[in-house]
This record gives C-alpha cells, sequence and structure tokens, in this order.
C-alpha cells in the first residue's frame, strides 16, 4: 500500500505530469500523422483531420490535466488534514502535559511557546513569557553560567541540573531539565521539559539533616551521662545541644520548675530583658497545655509563650519539648524563632523530643546520685567519728588499764625474793608483752584517728607522719609543699588527703623497692592537688586492679570520687608509679551539691 502510495505520489508532482504529458503528447502527434498519411486522403481533408486531431488532442490533455490536478488537490488536501492532526496531537500533548514545558530561541533566548503547567508553577501568563527570556527566571547570580550553558555546542539531546528557578512570587525551585534541539517556524529552537525537584531536594536534606542530629544526639549522650554530678553544666550543654540539632532556632531557653513555679535555669539568645533566675507561677492551664507540649503547632507554642512571658510577646514560632522524669514535668526545653513562622522543620521537633528525653533521663541519674553521694559522704563522716571513738577509747581505757596493769606488776616485781626467780621472770615478760602491747594500741590509735591531724593540720600531720615513715622504712620522702603550715582545711578533704598519702608510701615500702619517694601538695582556685611519685619497679595498674591486688587503691579511689574528686594511676613495670589524686576544694563541692539538690 505505501509503494502504490509513493508511485501515485511520484505521477502527481509536476515532474510526473509533465513526463505523462510530453508523452502522450509525443505518442498522439506520431501515431495520428502516421496513420492519416497511411490513409491516403487529399490536402484538404488531411487538413480538416489534422485541425480535428489538434481540438482532440487539446481536450483530451485538457481533461488529464483536470484529472490530475484533482487527484494532486485531493491527495494534497489528505496530507494537509492529517499534518494538521499531527500539530493539533503535538499541541495537545504539549499543553496538557503535565510537566512543566516551553519551546525557546537558541539565538535571543526568548521564549516561543510555553505550556499550561509552566503558567501554573511560574505564576506568569502566556503574554508574560512571550515578552521574557529564560534568563528572567533565574536568579542574577545565576543567570551568565545560564547564558553560557545555552550557547555552548550541544547534543540534539541533553539533560542537566540542578538549576534554580525564580517563580513571579520569588519562590526559588530547584529543578533538572530534559532539551531539545528543533527548529521553530525556520529558526533553530530548544524544546526544554522540566522537572521540579524541589520538594525531593529539600526531603533529601532535611534526612541528611537528621542522621547528623541524631549523630550529635549520640555524641552528647555520651558526654552527659558523664557529668552526672554537675548539674548547671548538664544544663548547659542541654543548651549548647538544642544550637547544633536546631540551627533555626533564634533562641533556646531552658524552664525548670521549683515547686509551684517555672525559673529560666538556661538560655541562649532570646531578649536581654529575660534573664536567667525568671520565675513565672505554674498555673493549672500551663500545666495542662505543658501536658500535652508533644503535640504543640510551632505557632501555638509560640502564642503560648507570648501569653506567659511578656518579654516573647514578639515569638513568630517555638519548638516546646517538655522534661518528664516518673511521668512528673520537670522542666521544658524552647526553641523559639522571632522572625519565620514557619521556621521549624518537622525533623527539628523529632531531634528536639528526643533531647528531652535524654535530659528526662540524665537529670534523673544526676539526682540520685546527688543522693548518693550525700548518703556516702554521710556514711563517710559516721565512720570516721566511730573510728575517732574507737581511737579515743583505746587510748584513753584500754591505754590507761595497760599503764595501770604494768605499775602492778613492777611492784610486785620488787617485792618477789631471790628465791622466787621464776616468777620474776614471768612477771619481766609480762611487762614486755604489755609494752609491746601499748606500742601497738598507740600504732592502731593513730592509724584510726592521727591526733597530729587535728593539732597541726594536713601540713604539719603529714610532716610528722614523713619522719616516723623514715624511721621505720629507711626510705627517704621529699616533701614538696605550697601549703601554708597554718592552712586548715575541711576535716573530710584533710582526711582523705592524709590517707591518700599514708597508702600511697604504704605500698612504695610494701613494693615499690627504691629508697626514695617524692611527696607534692599544690593548692589551686579549685583543687588540692596531691602528688606521690617515686622510681620503683612499677605496675600494671589494669591487671592489679582486675586481680585485686590494689584493694587500698581501690578503696581509695572511691573515697575521692565521692568527695567529687578524681584518682589518676601512671605505672608501667620498670619506670615507677606516679599517682595523683584531685580534690575539689569546699566552696566548689558545696555548690554543686547544692545545685544538684534544687533538681
Amino acid at each position: 500500500m505505501r509503494r502504490q502510495r509513493k508511485k501515485w505520489r511520484f505521477w502527481l508532482d509536476p515532474a510526473g505530469i509533465a513526463l505523462i504529458y510530453w508523452s502522450v503528447g509525443l505518442l498522439w502527434i506520431l501515431l495520428s500523422d502516421h496513420l492519416l498519411m497511411q490513409a491516403g486522403v487529399d490536402p484538404v481533408t488531411l487538413t480538416r483531420w489534422q485541425m480535428a486531431k489538434g481540438l482532440l488532442f487539446v481536450t483530451l490533455s485538457a481533461l488529464l490535466l483536470y484529472g490530475l490536478m484533482q487527484m494532486g488537490r485531493r491527495l494534497l488536501r489528505e496530507q494537509t488534514e492529517r499534518l494538521k492532526k499531527s500539530e493539533a496531537n503535538y499541541r495537545l500533548l504539549f499543553e496538557h502535559n503535565p510537566r512543566p514545558m516551553w519551546v525557546y530561541d537558541l539565538e535571543t533566548l526568548r521564549f516561543l511557546a510555553v505550556n499550561r503547567a509552566a503558567v501554573v508553577l511560574y505564576g506568569y501568563s502566556l503574554e508574560e513569557f512571550q515578552r521574557m527570556t529564560i534568563l528572567d527566571i533565574r536568579p542574577e547570580e545565576d543567570r551568565p553560567k545560564v547564558a553560557a550553558s545555552a550557547w555552548a555546542p550541544r547534543g540534539a539531546f541533553n539533560h542537566s541540573g540542578p538549576w534554580r528557578h525564580l517563580t513571579k512570587d520569588g519562590r526559588l525551585l530547584e529543578v533538572e531539565i530534559d532539551s531539545h534541539l528543533i527548529e521553530w517556524e525556520g529558526r533553530p529552537a530548544v524544546l526544554v521539559l522540566v522537572q521540579d525537584v524541589t520538594e525531593r531536594n529539600r526531603i533529601a536534606r532535611e534526612n541528611a539533616r537528621y542522621r547528623e542530629g541524631l549523630e550529635k544526639l549520640l555524641v552528647v549522650s555520651r558526654q552527659l551521662m558523664g557529668e552526672t554530678t554537675d548539674c548547671d553544666r548538664l544544663q548547659a550543654e542541654l543548651v549548647k545541644t538544642v544550637r547544633q540539632i536546631v540551627p533555626s532556632a533564634e533562641a533556646v531557653l531552658l524552664w525548670m520548675r521549683r515547686g509551684d513555679r517555672f525559673v529560666l535555669a538556661q538560655k541562649d539568645g532570646g531578649p536581654e530583658t529575660l534573664k536567667p533566675g525568671f520565675s513565672l507561677p505554674l498555673t493549672a492551664d500551663l500545666m495542662a497545655r505543658l501536658e500535652t507540649a508533644d503535640t504543640l503547632d510551632p505557632v501555638e507554642a509560640a502564642a503560648l509563650q507570648a501569653r506567659t512571658v511578656p518579654a516573647l510577646r514578639d515569638l513568630k514560632a517555638a519548638l516546646v519539648a517538655p522534661i518528664r522524669t516518673d511521668h512528673t514535668l520537670e522542666g521544658v526545653i524552647c526553641a523559639d524563632s522571632f522572625t519565620r513562622a514557619d521556621a521549624f522543620a518537622p525533623y527539628e521537633r523529632a531531634l528536639l523530643q528526643s533531647l528531652a528525653a535524654l535530659a528526662s533521663v540524665t537529670l534523673q541519674n544526676a539526682r540520685l546520685f546527688t543522693q548518693l553521694r550525700r548518703l556516702s559522704r554521710q556514711l563517710l563522716v559516721a565512720h570516721e567519728e566511730e573510728r575517732r571513738r574507737i581511737a579515743r577509747e583505746l587510748h584513753d581505757e584500754v591505754g590507761a588499764l595497760l599503764t595501770s596493769a604494768q605499775l602492778c606488776l613492777g611492784m610486785a616485781q620488787t617485792e618477789v625474793s631471790e628465791a622466787q626467780q621464776t616468777l620474776a621472770q614471768n612477771l619481766q615478760e609480762a611487762r614486755a608483752l604489755i609494752d609491746r602491747l601499748s606500742q601497738e594500741i598507740r600504732q592502731l590509735t593513730l592509724q584510726l584517728r592521727p591526733p597530729l591531724l587535728d593539732e597541726l593540720g594536713l601540713v604539719g600531720a603529714l610532716q610528722a607522719y614523713i619522719e616516723r615513715y623514715h624511721k621505720q622504712t629507711g626510705i627517704r620522702v621529699h616533701l614538696h609543699t605550697e601549703l601554708e603550715p597554718e592552712l586548715r582545711l575541711p576535716e573530710l578533704i584533710e582526711l582523705t588527703a592524709y590517707r591518700f598519702v599514708q597508702e600511697a608510701l604504704t605500698n612504695v615500702a610494701r613494693h615499690a623497692r627504691t629508697e626514695e619517694v617524692a611527696v607534692q601538695l599544690r593548692l589551686t582556685d579549685r583543687e588540692l592537688l596531691l602528688i606521690v611519685e617515686d622510681q620503683g619497679v612499677g605496675f600494671d595498674p589494669e591487671q592489679a586492679f582486675a586481680t585485686g591486688r590494689s584493694m587500698g587503691l581501690a578503696a581509695m579511689r572511691e573515697r575521692i570520687e565521692l568527695l567529687g574528686g578524681r584518682l589518676e594511676i601512671a605505672s608501667q613495670p620498670g619506670q615507677g608509679t606516679r599517682l595523683k589524686a584531685l580534690l575539689p576544694l569546699p566552696e566548689e563541692a558545696d555548690r554543686l551539691i547544692s545545685t544538684e539538690a534544687s533538681l
């Protein structure tokens, strides 16, 4: 069928029609003249026949031309109709395509045609588009790059992006483009198909930020779990973390419950008139709204703060995350924006709620740790008081009885005659045993509660102990201290420092195999520093603690940590040992305890 159509199209072309006419005319002239000459007619008749033949030829030619022209017109009309239909289909696909499309002039970059989807997306009318170029929908800073890309050599089909486009109302779109070189009304043009990827890219960025926020929360959780004693630091870390995981926040407020009021514990940004320590009554309406804080809309949360705190009357949006322990509202973390009602993304709300849950656990742990430390300190004080009582009774009661017994034995020994030498010898041995027992009781009394610590203070008691230690062991102890002898520290600090040095020197005498040891005492603004260092045989601390061979140091570490301090041990076999104890000064320790107790 197609071959036949091609043949017909050829014969209906001007060249085909001319060939047919020439062929028919040639055959007619040759054949008709030949037949007339063969007929042998007279000249007059021949002339008539030739005239008639000419008329007939012209008539037949006219009829043939008419038929061919009619057939050509019909075929042309059919072709035109098919072309119109094809163009209509193209227009339909172009106009009604759900993706924005346009055609622009490759030389002038002007829009030649724009579909309905592009009109809806960009907000310009068809008339406005026709007066614009593709540069008019680009940010000013992107236009040189766009022009260079449009005029650069390209293939027939191209994919590029992402590009930034501007709508009529100023919205910024992220798009990817498929383009195709075409000819439009005899001029080179480009057909463009636009894919709006703004939402897709936004979701991808939010997912990436959410993952980053979760990673930060993981790091912060480890830090917060290690800071279980300093609630001010805990609260400051919470506010700092909100800044990291909610970058849209212009201010971060941490409110903590104190009885029937809310107190601003920490802040970062916000009005200068709103300072930490500001409190507001915890009304029933406010409690009811905070109980459902997980579901509050950012605009609604901002309105709640604006009604409650006059300094926050300009709030546009806020994220509110409650801090609860044991189903009790303990506080609220607020991330605020003063400029945009749509400032916060959903993932930021989820991260803030996760941080609030972490804060609930951390603060609860801090409270429990504070209570445990307070009870441990009370137990430590009671333990020392009991040691002091036992030492006093050993010294006053048992010592006095032993002294009396020794005097009685001495008097009895003088009255024994020479004939009673065995008895005299037994009495002498009894007196020696009582002397030894008295010395042991004195040593035990010193270990239970060194009296010089109460009389001379830490420096004087250590000097006396070091002198006695040198006489007993022969090990030289070099004491370096910046403390004034008359300086007195709290009883538990002095006693713990004395016990630490005592335990460290005892271990040196037992295990170090050295003749010298150095002891340092230094006082900083916040801590009492004690260092005991030797160049002995050393040991492996991890192995020693694992096998239970350092029970004395383990007990000392627990004692130091009960006071909020820390013990550091640096030792290796053959390289000596360095023990470092840091004890917080009473002002620091009391501040920490009072702060934690207020939670």
